[in-house]
């Protein structure tokens, strides 16, 4: 019976009953792995803002929410009811009462401290509000290893929003043991829209089995740029394991340069093997982690991969100003993404995730600059330092490693 108590917790990695409800309801090398995945490819006329931080971030969210005119979807891992939270609610109530309706959702996991009032608030404002597994009795507990960790927010079909911040203050630095908190969203506009929508209907149909009635019409981003832009929505409902190929795809195919921001490190000897061939191909590879972090034994897990990666030529940069929590991907000059995916078995194959990847030089430029800013407020940590750490963390760092599907 404890058996299998801990298979229902921890085991089976594939989603199957929320593909089954959407059955019942009836950059060339890049291109040609979306084509075998059958994942929505790059769209154009497209144009993509990057966000960093939470002060911006929520600025830039707050005005395209305060000029909505038909309807918000809204969607969050955590959603806290402090003054961040309540910013967002006020503002919600406020147009829903000029007749905007709003479409909320979160998950049960991530917003356990979501206060019951807080939902009441906005059900009697008007909202639809669900949580993911949104479901009563046994059925809700099913499916309680999955986590739904996407950040959407759309309004009007006209922008949407995704990236690495929940809504909680500690992502305006707030927190007083994290303290700065170093994040980045993106903004996007265009065709790159519907598809972002896409993402949030289908885990509101899973959460409620109806479908709101939104704008599909294709709309061209007003500005001169126009970016190729693919919006990628990952879970273990997925028929392949998308979020793992794609992944991998894009270590196989960096020519020069893969830089990749990710606040958790442990993921599975597939990419571990990627990295490590990139780096023999001559690949500036590059891995920026936070010193601080929220959770000590995801950060001892990660010490577990220094072994294999030594002789690599593989740089880890550990940042120091504060906690960094973004999740980016720099390949060569011509790429780079941002989304929710962390460098983690569970981001890869057990959380439903979102990212954006811009194919574009200009964008690419961008990213290369704020991550050169955050390596600059790094150090540069040898691979070997693990060999002189005492022998209490480096068996806790194995013990965590075994864990490392889960994680």
């Amino acid at each position: 019976m404890f058996i299998l108590l801990l298979y229902w917790i921890f085991g089976g990695s594939r989603f199957y009953a929320y593909l089954e409800k959407f059955r019942e309801a009836t950059l060339e090398d890049i291109n040609n792995t979306i084509k075998h995945l059958d994942i929505i490819p790059f769209t154009s006329h497209n144009s993509a803002q990057l966000l960093i931080n939470g002060q911006k971030t929520y600025q830039a969210m707050l005005q395209a929410i305060e000029e909505a005119q038909g309807y918000v979807l809204l969607q969050f891992y955590i959603i806290h009811n402090d003054h961040v939270g309540e910013t967002f609610r006020k503002l919600l109530t406020r147009k829903m009462q000029q007749g905007v309706r709003v479409y909320f959702l979160y998950d049960e996991i991530g917003s356990h401290r979501l206060s019951y009032s807080y939902i009441r608030e906005l059900r009697r404002a008007g909202a639809q509000v669900s949580s993911f597994n949104g479901h009563k009795g046994l059925r809700k507990y099913l499916h309680i290893k999955f986590r739904n960790r996407r950040k959407i927010l759309v309004v009007d079909s006209l922008k949407a929003f995704v990236g690495g911040l929940n809504l909680g203050r500690e992502y305006l630095g707030e927190d007083e043991n994290l303290g700065f908190w170093r994040d980045t969203h993106i903004m996007l506009e265009g065709q790159s829209v519907q598809t972002t929508q896409a993402a949030f209907v289908k885990d509101w149909f899973w959460s409620v089995g109806e479908v709101p009635r939104l704008n599909w019409s294709v709309r061209e981003a007003e500005h001169k740029v126009s970016q190729n832009i693919m919006v990628l929505h990952t879970g273990p409902a997925d028929e392949k394991q998308v979020c793992s190929l794609f992944y991998c795809a894009q270590i196989n195919h960096a020519r020069k340069r893969l830089w990749i921001a990710t606040p958790y490190f442990v993921p599975d000897m597939e990419i571990i093997q990627a990295l490590k061939n990139a780096a023999l191909r001559g690949v500036d590879v590059r891995l920026s982690l936070p010193e601080k972090y929220d959770h000590y034994y995801i950060y001892l897990a990660s010490y577990a991969y220094y072994k294999e990666l030594q002789g690599y030529n593989i740089k880890i940069y550990r940042y120091t100003r504060g906690f960094c929590h973004q999740k980016v991907v720099l390949v060569d000059d011509v790429l780079a993404g941002v989304g929710t995916v962390n460098l983690d078995n569970r981001s890869i194959y057990l959380n439903f995730e979102v990212a954006a990847y811009v194919a574009d030089k200009g964008f690419a430029a961008e990213v290369e600059n704020i991550l050169k800013e955050d390596m600059h407020n790094s150090y540069l940590e040898e691979l070997d330092i693990i060999d002189a750490k005492p022998f209490w963390f480096c068996a806790a760092s194995r013990l965590f490693y075994l864990f490392s599907p889960v994680l």
